[in-house]
């Protein structure tokens, strides 16, 4: 999927939940990960994206994100690798949406995802010149090194020492 596939579904997805819905008082929040969240965010070299990967969906969304088979709903496998707090550095996506409030984590958030994982297409990512110029580095340390964050929602030290490992290589390559 190219960056606008990605946003005329989040479009057909909030025009479907607004006319299924209907009049709220509140509006219904989506948060995006992966490299669907890149792509919005303009902060990757790729051009394509396999899918859309929904981190978190208020309960009244999720049935009809359920439909669309190019959305990956509540992708659990993210789930242990969220800092805690992300909810606080939430980034909002403007993308025209009327009805859904869609967000992504901070860049920094996302960082500590892909440096778990740490796939190709997740050091692709995170050696976007962009990226790299965008990066709060001091917020990406405190959440990688803070007893708090990173390390409260590994799933194991193990995982976490991993992860940590895989931040020094990539700070070294695109720092020096």
């Amino acid at each position: 999927m190219y960056k606008q596939d990605l946003e005329q579904t989040l479009l057909d997805i909030d025009e479907e939940a607004e006319l299924e819905i209907g009049p709220r008082d509140d509006r219904p929040s989506v948060v995006l990960v992966g490299g669907s969240a890149f792509m919005l965010n303009d902060v990757t070299n790729r051009s394509v994206t396999h899918d859309i990967d929904v981190f978190e969906a208020d309960r009244c969304l999720r049935e009809i994100i359920a439909r669309y088979p190019e959305v990956n709903g509540m992708v659990v496998a993210y789930c242990n690798q969220m800092p805690f707090n992300y909810e606080d550095r939430l980034i909002p996506l403007e993308i025209g949406a009327h009805f859904i409030r869609y967000f992504t984590p901070s860049l920094e958030d996302l960082a500590v995802m892909k440096l778990y994982a740490y796939r190709p297409n997740d050091i692709v990512d995170l050696h976007s010149r962009t990226f790299i110029d965008r990066l709060d580095w001091d917020l990406l340390e405190r959440l990688i090194f803070d007893e708090g964050e990173a390390l409260a929602s590994s799933p194991s030290e193990r995982s976490y020492q991993e992860m940590v490992c895989a931040y020094r290589q990539y700070k070294k390559e695109v720092l020096g």
